[in-house]
């Protein structure tokens, strides 16, 4: 009842007003709020219907620009007067992309944090014992992972074991929860405007302006480098599921109006053991670690002999990933678009920058990278996003990227 009023009051007391060169949005009852902003700078127009909205025949509509936004609540039947009509032409996406592209875009620690507000929330709605009831359930399965890793000789304390039991559970709850929003995937291009629609319950509409796009993001993991299909983002919005780098080359040209660039600039093996530093010395860690259980027969052998081939597993994990990504790292400029493939994380990302959205371009040597020639190279685009790609050869970088006049 309390969000039914508060939903009405939001519908009664929002004021619109569009001028030629921006939109102007009054809302509130007591105390206004006016927010206005130019046309010029909206990158990012989201409408969210859930299941009671569509029941009450209303929508959530969120203008955001590099710097901010504002949100309000629509009559259903009301739309925004400078957005286009929908043509009904689009490109749609199979459901296995769609499911592929929410188990890429699934994070664990969001996972975490989603699936802990659930819980909280089941709680306090359902009371007491429906949360102690999901706990328990986690504990037996927990408890059951325990004896089943004892069983192969594997130590492992029912702390750890609840943890994990909970971190998946968490993953899989927001995984089946993004899989259910991919579905019914389209894609579609009206008026200077790239339109996303997608969702089964809550439908989701996104409508990214073409000539504000700071650049098109291609996230890829080792499982997106085997199946040689990856997910592509703009402003925080996934505006396809996983596709194959011709298919993202045709989005990107005809969609999005940015020139695909092409690797030219790459890190030299040579410059290996700086992009995997960390991980190695996690592993050597975990190794020297490993070893001496063996010599010392330390209290609880077992358990701590688990733990350090685990993180000794994760570390050489790591350590392979990295020098997958940094063989696929690139930098290039070329037909007015910078191109910039770099590690963050456990992940590869690829971006694609227009010339007009670029704001600073940063080179970096440390006293060991002068020695070897080597340097770091930071892009810098609007709304304060940095992409960083790490040891690579800086007279290449001076030839072609910040005196491409100097080259020979």
């Amino acid at each position: 009842m309390n969000f039914l009023l508060y939903f009405l009051l939001r519908r009664l007391f929002v004021r619109m007003e569009l001028t030629p060169d921006s939109i102007s949005v009054s809302k509130g009852l007591i105390f206004r709020r006016r927010c206005e902003i130019p046309l010029s700078a909206v990158t990012r127009i989201e409408i969210r219907r859930t299941v009671l909205l569509r029941l009450l025949r209303g929508k959530r509509v969120e203008i955001s620009t590099l710097s901010g936004g504002v949100w309000f609540y629509l009559s259903s039947l009301e739309r925004l007067p400078f957005l286009p009509e929908y043509s009904g032409a689009c490109v749609k996406a199979a459901p296995l992309q769609a499911i592929a592209g929410a188990f890429i875009d699934t994070r664990a620690l969001s996972g975490v944090i989603t699936f802990g507000l659930l819980l909280n929330r089941a709680g306090s709605v359902f009371g007491s014992e429906s949360f102690s009831r999901i706990m328990s359930l986690m504990l037996g399965a927990a408890e059951g992972v325990t004896r089943i890793l004892g069983e192969l000789h594997i130590a492992v304390p029912r702390v750890t074991a609840f943890v994990v039991v909970f971190i998946a559970a968490a993953w899989l709850f927001v995984f089946l929860k993004k899989a259910v929003g991919m579905l019914r995937f389209r894609i579609s291009c009206e008026g200077g405007y790239v339109t996303v629609r997608r969702g089964v319950f809550t439908l989701y509409e996104f409508r990214l302006v073409r000539n504000n796009l700071t650049g098109i993001l291609c996230c890829d993991t080792l499982t997106t480098l085997l199946l040689r299909a990856a997910p592509l983002y703009a402003h925080d919005v996934m505006i396809f599921p996983p596709v194959s780098r011709r298919t993202a080359y045709r989005i990107l040209s005809k969609l999005c109006g940015i020139t695909p660039p092409e690797p030219q600039i790459r890190p030299p093996f040579s410059a290996l053991f700086g992009h995997c530093a960390a991980p190695l010395g996690w592993l050597g860690v975990f190794t020297a670690a490993l070893l001496l259980t063996f010599i010392a027969e330390p209290i609880a052998a077992d358990l701590a002999r688990s733990v350090l081939w685990s993180g000794a597993a994760i570390s050489l994990w790591f350590t392979g990933a990295y020098a997958v990504y940094m063989r696929l790292s690139w930098l290039s400029h070329s037909g007015g678009v910078y191109g910039i493939a770099f590690r963050r994380g456990a992940r590869l990302y690829t971006a694609a920058i227009p010339d007009r959205k670029m704001v600073m371009l940063t080179t970096g040597r440390n006293i060991f990278q002068r020695f070897s020639g080597m340097c770091d190279i930071t892009l810098s685009i609007a709304g304060r996003k940095k992409f960083r790609l790490r040891n690579i050869p800086c007279a290449d970088v001076r030839a072609e990227i910040t005196d491409p006049g100097s080259a020979p």
